[in-house]
């Protein structure tokens, strides 16, 4: 399978930076964008004619685009991906219409029902998707050439610019950073003389000058529970059999 490097490479690394602050992106866009194709080109199209379109020009990367609608549909269906708005096309007898459903109510049955031009996934939910598909792992063949100096790779940052790590944090996360940075870096547990442990309290007196948001000693003591090592307990010097 081509990683993402490899597909914007056989597009000439288009530039997507346009991109950049959407959030959500319809399963048509996601799959076009992956295969280096540019969305704005193909956003007018409903879900068939977008296929027909693929079909008949055949521009590069185009099955990789086809194959990746199909398969963020199924990802969808097997709840592998999260999606905020799912449509379908329901067909009864003679009538044919539209409806949004919750992601609870689908199953695989739905694949070919869902509308690829409607549906929408979060940026992040398609990062941890392309990771787990190894979309971001290294290039199958490695090809080892000289560059030119005149020749900058700023390309292959597209990617990154692309589909960005997930930044989502909290001011209780930032305060359990901030504990096992100030207070653990240096206790080595299988040390046969470790670091001394703080004590609880102290933990907990710097949680509340550093990080006065967390005003709750409950919180606290969790926050220090969760940093705390299973052998320091409640901390001080560790008694020794003589």
């Amino acid at each position: 399978m081509a990683t993402l490097r490899e597909l914007h490479d056989l597009r000439g690394n288009p530039d997507f930076s346009h991109w950049n602050t959407v959030k959500l992106f319809s399963v048509a866009e996601a799959s076009l964008l992956t295969a280096g194709l540019e969305p704005c080109e193909y956003n007018h199209l409903v879900d068939y004619e977008l296929r027909q379109k693929l079909l008949s020009e055949k521009p590069i990367n185009w099955q990789h685009a086809l194959m990746l609608i199909r398969s963020i549909i199924e990802a969808i269906c097997t709840h592998e991906i999260k999606s905020p708005f799912i449509k379908i096309e329901r067909i009864d007898y003679n009538n044919q219409w539209d409806e949004v459903i919750e992601q609870a109510k689908l199953s695989i049955d739905d694949t070919n029902s869902i509308i690829a031009s409607e549906t929408k996934i979060h940026r992040d939910e398609l990062h941890k998707w392309l990771t787990r598909n190894g979309y971001f792992s290294q290039p199958r063949q490695v090809n080892i050439e000289p560059v030119e100096k005149n020749q900058p790779q700023q390309a292959n940052k597209k990617e990154i610019l692309l589909l960005s790590e997930p930044t989502y944090t909290t001011p209780a996360l930032e305060a359990v950073k901030a504990v096992v940075k100030h207070w653990w870096k240096d206790f080595d547990p299988d040390s046969e003389q470790p670091h001394p442990a703080p004590q609880q309290k102290h933990v907990k007196a710097w949680i509340a000058e550093n990080h006065p948001e967390m005003d709750s000693d409950y919180i606290q003591t969790a926050i220090d529970k969760i940093c705390r090592h299973p052998i320091a307990k409640n901390g001080g010097n560790r008694k020794t059999n003589l």
